[in-house]
């Protein structure tokens, strides 16, 4: 079964600020998120990790009103670190995952550091390794699967870079959440994913037209094909709607959330038919 999620991240514009404050509590996108169709979500980190726990267990409570589930919750760990500053970040990154817990998540969804793999010495790179062990075994502990994103300045910032990480971790909890480097380059994105694909379990689909959001449907890259290579591999797991056309704009004022929804709501659709044309069993 695939399950297609709504990301909230799509639905904040403060996402692209130096701070990433949750311009929208995430309480205040369920009822919206429900009305436009949707029935599963991921989480963007800074949507839960400033509140306290009572607030997350109020958050499920209110999704389970509106039949909304959480099956991912992204996060954004930093792994080189060492002394005090790991010690903090390891505190950090606990906290998420026992919110992820009581969201209810089966994924947790994690950039693989913050500096690119050409950049880090092989200490820092040893050390990112064995915090990313610790990092899965806690995980496994709470029935928690994580999963690493493909993306630039990350230690997923090629498919060798993604391969070479994903096997010294060696761990059945540790998947990959495929995101094309390239989102112009349909041939390239498709190969790219073959080559990842015995490891991948969530797939991140975002439209672009040259330098701008877009729809699905009129992505430079082109959706249809790459859905295609999913069903060939028998991908049973999950697609997420990250952004959509109306997740960038140039000032607050110019966003509109009952746009970027409905404008979300059209890529789904987008995927739903193109599943269904390919006999893919498809949830959303």
């Amino acid at each position: 079964m695939i399950t297609i999620l709504l990301n909230s991240i799509a639905l904040d514009p403060n996402r692209w600020t130096k701070e990433k404050k949750a311009f929208y509590k995430l309480e205040r996108l369920l009822v919206p998120i429900s009305e436009a169709g949707f029935h599963f979500i991921e989480v963007w980190q800074h949507h839960v990790s400033e509140e306290p726990e009572a607030q997350i267990e109020a958050i499920r409570e209110m999704a389970d009103s509106l039949q909304l589930s959480f099956p991912i919750v992204g996060i954004y760990p930093q792994l080189h670190l060492e002394g005090q500053e790991s010690l903090r970040e390891g505190v950090r990154i606990e906290k998420l995952l026992v919110y992820a817990k009581l969201l209810r998540a089966a994924i947790v969804k994690i950039f693989v550091g913050n500096r690119s793999s050409a950049a880090l010495t092989d200490k820092e790179y040893e050390r990112s390794v064995e915090v990313m062990k610790e990092i899965t075994s806690r995980a496994e502990a709470l029935d928690l699967t994580i999963t690493g994103e493909t993306h630039q300045k990350t230690l997923f910032d090629t498919v060798e870079s993604c391969q070479r990480f994903t096997r010294d971790v060696n761990s059945a909890r540790f998947k990959i959440c495929y995101q094309p480097y390239d989102l112009r380059n349909t041939e390239q994105a498709i190969n790219d994913y073959e080559r990842l694909a015995s490891d991948v379990i969530h797939v991140h689909y975002q439209g672009h037209q040259g330098s701008s959001m877009e729809l699905l449907q009129n992505s430079d890259l082109d959706y249809k094909k790459l859905t295609r290579a999913l069903a060939k591999r028998d991908f049973r797991g999950f697609i997420c709607i990250e952004f959509t056309k109306g997740s960038v704009v140039k000032d607050l004022h110019d966003f509109r959330l009952e746009t970027v929804l409905s404008n979300a709501r059209r890529d789904r659709d987008f995927v739903l038919t193109a599943g269904r044309e390919l006999k893919m069993e498809i949830q959303a």
